[in-house]
């Protein structure tokens, strides 16, 4: 192991245990708006169905503040780490231990748990953990454990993935990842990430060779579509972690098994490549 490395691994060591905190009221217009952007209904009982809590705490500093892809500037609470340009939310776990309620107060207690520097195929990732604890003050709601990676900004943006055929046994269900959507979900959640809406900055400065379907919203999806094969039974817990890029303007294909403890799912794209995994218990 180099001294470059033992040096930085040694300064995301010291983000280990920073902490925000961060208010809001789980409004009806925003879940209402939520429910529209995925063409559905939203709870008649005010309950937040899981992953809906991702349009609250949003973060809308000033333009000037914002870093060339649109993300708000690190530094501040997420680390800026030299080198590693691109930022993508790898993955969650997700306690339930009660739905939120429209109109409720509600907090999230942040606080970073873990921070790898690990070497990949393409070069040096780092990894952070994040730990969301959510909900009215002085009590957790939602538990989220968040992964989120970093990396060059010169690494390759596509990944080569062989298709994986969708087991017989699974139920099947389409969406279309268009263009509309991709824009409306970044509003209703306040992402001002350029690769969701911007087609000139994603294919001319981080050379993808589309807009970037949001990963939440994948997993949103799969979440939604888990409920509908549980029947609207309640979710305890679900995870999901992001395998690759998929892209607007071609259906994706989610899939649900059924498992011993849960269901065990996945999203694909129009070639049969795995973009998302997830569970649901």
């Amino acid at each position: 192991m180099d001294s470059n490395h033992t040096s930085r691994q040694s300064g995301l060591d010291e983000l280990i245990g920073r902490t925000a905190l961060a208010r809001d009221i789980v409004s009806t217009h925003r879940i209402a708006a939520l429910a529209a952007t995925l063409d559905t209904d939203a709870p008649a009982d005010g309950t937040v169905p899981p992953l809906w809590h991702w349009v609250l705490f949003q973060d809308w500093q000033k333009w000037s503040t914002l870093g060339a892809d649109g993300h708000v500037a690190r530094g501040a609470f997420m680390p800026a780490i030299e080198g590693m340009e691109r930022r993508m939310w790898a993955g969650s776990a997700i306690r339930f231990h009660r739905s939120l309620r429209v109109g409720e107060e509600v907090e999230r207690r942040s606080t970073i748990t873990g921070a790898t520097l690990k070497q990949g195929r393409t070069g040096a990732l780092a990894f952070i953990q994040l730990r969301h604890d959510i909900g009215p003050p002085g009590e957790t709601a939602i538990t989220e454990v968040q992964d989120v990676v970093y990396r060059a900004a010169d690494d390759p943006a596509v990944s080569v993935a062989p298709p994986e055929p969708i087991p017989p046994t699974a139920r099947t269900r389409t969406v279309m990842p268009d263009a509309l959507t991709l824009f409306r979900y970044s509003a209703v959640t306040g992402n001002s990430h350029r690769i969701h809406y911007d087609h000139e900055y994603v294919t001319g400065t981080e050379h993808y060779p589309g807009l970037v379907v949001q990963g939440a919203l994948q997993a949103t999806w799969l979440a939604d579509f888990a409920r509908a094969c549980r029947d609207d039974a309640p979710i305890h817990h679900f995870e999901f972690r992001a395998r690759r890029a998929a892209f607007q303007g071609k259906p994706l294909t989610l899939s649900a098994i059924l498992g011993d403890t849960g269901l065990d799912l996945a999203l694909r794209d129009a070639g049969g490549a795995v973009c998302m995994v997830g569970a649901a218990r």
